[in-house]
């Protein structure tokens, strides 16, 4: 009884004020792979539509910080000797552009 692909859709809203974000989905893959989110913690359901018993759409709640941009989670962590051979290389690479906006 579930909803035909046409009338599947995922929104996600946020307000910009707001750390957090709403997301409404009746496409069943989506909801599939949200639900998985969930299972790690990092989401919340908040409220499921059913229809005869079967679940056709869910509303989630999920940190905006886990929608766009690199979560802090995932940021490459440095040691201090990275941190300083990557700035030797980049040194390198500003003088090498340098000599060639100079010739």
């Amino acid at each position: 009884m579930g909803k035909s692909l046409d009338e599947q859709e995922t929104t996600i809203t946020w307000l910009r004020s707001d750390e957090y974000a709403s997301i409404y989905s009746s496409d069943s893959t989506m909801i599939t792979r949200f639900d998985k989110f969930v299972a790690t913690g990092d989401w919340e359901v908040i409220r499921e539509e059913r229809v005869l018993g079967e679940v056709i759409g869910k509303w989630y709640r999920a940190p905006k910080s886990l929608l766009y941009g690199r979560p802090a989670k995932l940021r490459r962590k440095f040691s201090d000797e990275e941190r300083k051979a990557l700035s030797v290389q980049m040194k390198a690479r500003r003088e090498a552009q340098d000599l060639k906006t100079m010739s």
